[in-house]
């Protein structure tokens, strides 16, 4: 779980979870032979901005429900858009990562997501994958884990967008 103060995270933990849970999801010793590894990541995070100690201005990532204002909600408008892209290394060979706190709502949605892509080129008249992109939107909650809105959805919460490349190997 990552560390919940004043109803946000900071950005650089966020990001640590999120590669991690493309480590793990994309090296497992029981796939070996993959078929699909991921080619690209892009994240796209809405921050707020808060005053740091020193006076300067530090971005965290808003957890749902955060109040900005007195009995107001933050929204969408509240926030400020950060990019990131970046290529995963080369996993081959590696050793399995399961140790730590670990994001495993991200792992499961990544894995689910590999084996549906998968399966596209599979069957009595398969096709070949030349590539594909997913967009996963999630939150994170006040205990610090990620949430994709399957009990009640996210429609009302600043959310965040990790998009993932998926290659054949």
């Amino acid at each position: 779980m990552m560390d919940v103060t004043d109803d946000s995270v900071p950005v650089a933990e966020l990001i640590a979870t999120v590669k991690e849970a493309i480590k793990v999801a994309n090296v497992s010793s029981t796939d070996a032979d993959r078929d699909l590894r991921v080619s690209s990541v892009s994240l796209t995070l809405n921050v707020v901005a808060t005053r740091s100690y020193g006076g300067g201005v530090d971005f965290r990532v808003p957890v749902i429900g955060m109040q900005v204002k007195l009995g107001t909600k933050l929204t969408k408008q509240d926030t400020h858009k950060i990019d990131i892209n970046l290529v995963p290394p080369d996993l081959r060979g590696g050793n399995e990562l399961r140790d730590g706190e670990l994001e495993w709502t991200l792992v499961d949605a990544i894995n689910t997501i590999r084996a549906a892509v998968a399966s596209a080129a599979t069957g009595d008249d398969p096709f070949l994958l030349n590539e594909s992109s997913v967009d996963i939107s999630f939150a994170v909650t006040a205990e610090g884990t990620i949430s994709l809105g399957i009990d009640g959805g996210l429609s009302n919460e600043v959310t965040h967008t990790l998009s993932l490349g998926l290659i054949p190997v």
